[in-house]
């Protein structure tokens, strides 16, 4: 019987693995470093789109419950309107609730503001009344909180749905009108001059659109304060 001969690695065998395992060992450790870094980005980017996602729910409650403010339009001749203005650039209204507490009502503003790129960022800015009675258009209030929604639009402006003015309103209700009024369309709607608060107001971004409805309360938010309604 002959002697089994047992063959060991030669020491060039021996560097070789040693270069491919070292090679292994670097795919793997930037590999693994890849995915850290990838991890960190994402990670930051999820963060990013949750906080948005939580003030985007916390202002559009807000929105749902916008009312109809009625203020003094002038005190001294006892001249009532509502506390809403509206133009093609953004609008300011009142909420039975605001962002920082939902049990505060507050004036509320959403805003378009123009970057040096062209595009447009959509703002919200309120103002809590916390004891803080609202009576007059010109009040100056303590806007204490600023949040950019939405950034980088193409496009991005307002419109409102409501009555064109109080007296059509009222005839629409009075049993001597004859004639067919219907709420249209603006771009721009001022409480003061029409003594009207507008039905629904729309946000145009990028060819979406954000609806906010308001109650038709008008006429009977006017009759707690004159019987002339």
């Amino acid at each position: 019987m002959g002697r089994k001969t047992q063959r060991a690695f030669t020491l060039v065998e021996t560097l070789i693995a040693m270069v491919l395992l070292s090679l292994l060992m670097l795919g793997g450790a930037l590999a693994y470093d890849y995915f850290t870094q990838n991890w960190q980005r994402n990670k930051g980017s999820m963060n990013d789109a949750m906080q948005r996602h939580h003030l985007t729910t916390l202002v559009q409650r807000v929105t749902q419950s916008t009312f109809p403010k009625v203020i003094y339009k002038d005190r001294r001749a006892q001249q009532l309107a509502f506390y809403f203005l509206g133009r093609d650039e953004g609008f300011t209204a009142v909420s039975s609730a605001s962002v920082q507490d939902p049990a505060l009502p507050a004036v509320y503003r959403i805003f378009r503001e123009q970057k040096s790129n062209g595009k447009w960022r959509l703002v919200y800015e309120e103002a809590p009344l916390d004891g803080v009675p609202l009576e007059e258009a010109d009040q100056t209030l303590p806007f204490n909180f600023r949040r950019v929604l939405y950034d980088d639009l193409e496009a991005l402006d307002f419109s409102y749905f409501g009555w064109n003015n109080y007296d059509e309103r009222r005839a629409m209700i009075s049993a001597e009108n004859t004639e067919e009024l219907e709420p249209a369309w603006y771009t721009t709607y001022d409480g003061l001059q029409r003594v009207a608060h507008p039905l629904a107001i729309a946000i145009n971004m990028n060819g979406m659109r954000w609806l906010i409805h308001v109650p038709d309360e008008s006429m009977g938010v006017l009759a707690g304060y004159t019987s002339d309604v």
